[in-house]
């Protein structure tokens, strides 16, 4: 069980409301760093995803409901003719009565229980706050905070409070999200993160990994979300570096 998930996600919470609260009316319709959406989106979507996990009649889906992303466009959507005062209470109520439901979930009988979410996998219903955990920490630090998003202002720490549910998250996806991008594999490699919060991974089929690959969790947090390519962060490869170049080429993590 993911129990560390919890106090993760209250704390991005709380960081969230600061940050919103003291936006400004030109602050919130500055473009984010995530395609599309400008920052009151960006809030949108993480209040409407919230709303939808309290009252499942919120839950939006694109024309493929097991394209996860297209559903959150549809919500983003919806919202942008709301006040933008509407999209921060909904943030604010609904993100607090979702944590309390995660928090429901991290008890045994529930917490293994497996549920299929479209296009990001089948998991476990415990790790669900861990997928959120990673859902508000790309988007505070990388999306809406500088240096890559618009807004100044002091950005949540990559501690091992907030790195390692998220991480449980990502590599618990990637093998389902990416399957089609790393059917080529028919060795293992090695994923070493390397910071506070890190682990070692082995991905792919039986046998002698052909490659290490190593990178801070912060950095395969921007590529491994393909928010940035990975040769620009800094990712070591030591062994066969086209087998490693191509694996990382294929993750995105969403």
């Amino acid at each position: 069980m993911t129990q560390a998930a919890i106090p993760a996600l209250r704390s991005l919470r709380d960081h969230a409301i600061a940050l919103g609260e003291r936006l400004t009316d030109e602050e919130w319709t500055m473009p984010s760093d995530c395609a599309g959406w400008q920052v009151r989106d960006v809030y949108a979507h993480m209040g409407g995803v919230f709303h939808g996990v309290v009252d499942p009649a919120f839950m939006r889906t694109g024309d493929d409901p097991n394209d996860m992303e297209s559903g959150m466009e549809v919500a983003v959507a919806e919202r942008r003719s709301w006040p933008v005062a509407d999209v921060l209470a909904e943030y604010i109520e609904y993100s607090g009565q979702a944590i309390e439901q995660f928090a429901g979930l991290q008890v045994e009988g529930m917490a293994e229980l497996e549920i299929p979410m479209g296009n990001l996998g089948t998991h476990p219903l415990h790790i669900l706050a861990n997928a959120f955990v990673f859902d508000a920490y790309c988007h505070l630090r990388n999306d809406l905070l500088a240096p890559y998003g618009p807004i100044e202002g002091p950005l949540p720490e990559p501690s091992a409070a907030h790195v390692a549910p998220i991480l449980e998250w990502m590599l618990a996806g990637l093998p389902q999200m990416c399957a089609d991008g790393l059917a080529f594999m028919d060795s293992p490699v090695v994923l070493e993160i390397i910071g506070e919060g890190g682990t070692t991974t082995l991905f792919g089929p039986a046998g002698d990994p052909k490659v290490t690959i190593s990178t801070t969790p912060d950095a395969f947090i921007r590529w491994g979300t393909s928010r940035s390519d990975w040769r620009d962060e800094g990712v070591i490869l030591v062994g066969d570096e086209a087998y490693g170049a191509a694996f990382c080429d294929a993750v995105n993590v969403i």
